[in-house]
């Protein structure tokens, strides 16, 4: 290995160690508790050698919710990519894309749902908003393909394709937000379970019962 080479990787591997330090902060104190010191501290970094790396906690929790989305984004991607020889499981392999995208990492999950609120986001650096707009952009525009798709194929209801994302994404949300504050609260859990239950019901009204049944679709709502 290279001197350059082995500089990029050692650099890498500092920039994880802050990540990981200011995401389990996040996780155990919240976003207000997070100070550069503290990660400094956690991350076993100097604060010189933090600095050079990142310019504040802000740009530190983009950078790791930067890298979740893109595995969103690419996982949606696969999904997109796969529509043809998956239509009658288009439904549920989108829920299964959102189950995917949580799981994988549940603190960078809540960290980008908690920058995306508006006291939050409007608080960020100009450049700092910009990735977090870029990055829900692009995961929308592929939900929004996805559902698009559904809905021309008549696998879906008929109505507004881009409401009828944002409808399945918001339950999925509501789900996350509600259960965790369940366990936060009472310490019960029963997310696996709700999100089953989510999707059963999702279906019976939003995939087109014509397609099975050789009718017209009485769910069908275009306006």
């Amino acid at each position: 290995m290279g001197v350059i080479e082995r500089r990029k990787r050692e650099r890498e591997a500092r920039q994880e160690l802050a990540i990981d330090a200011a995401m389990s902060i996040y996780n155990k104190d919240g976003y207000h508790a997070i100070t550069m010191e503290k990660i400094a501290e956690k991350s076993e970094l100097s604060r010189a050698a933090l600095y050079l790396y990142f310019k504040n906690k802000e740009e530190i929790l983009v950078s790791a919710i930067a890298s979740h989305a893109c595995y969103f984004e690419s996982i949606l991607q696969e999904l997109y990519d796969n529509r043809e020889s998956l239509k009658e499981e288009l439904l549920e392999k989108l829920w299964e894309c959102f189950k995917r995208f949580y799981k994988k990492d549940p603190i960078a999950f809540t960290a980008w749902q908690y920058f995306h609120q508006t006291e939050t986001i409007s608080n960020l650096p100009e450049d700092l908003r910009d990735v977090i707009h870029g990055l829900g952009a692009k995961v929308v525009a592929l939900q929004h393909k996805i559902v698009g798709y559904g809905v021309t194929e008549r696998i879906f209801v008929q109505c507004d394709y881009r409401a009828l994302s944002e409808a399945i994404w918001s339950t999925f949300l509501g789900i996350v937000y509600v259960e965790r504050s369940k366990e936060v609260l009472s310490n019960k859990n029963h997310m696996d379970i709700t999100m089953d239950t989510a999707i059963k019901v999702l279906s019976c009204g939003i995939l087109n019962q014509s397609r099975k049944n050789g009718g017209s679709d009485a769910c069908d709502i275009d306006t």
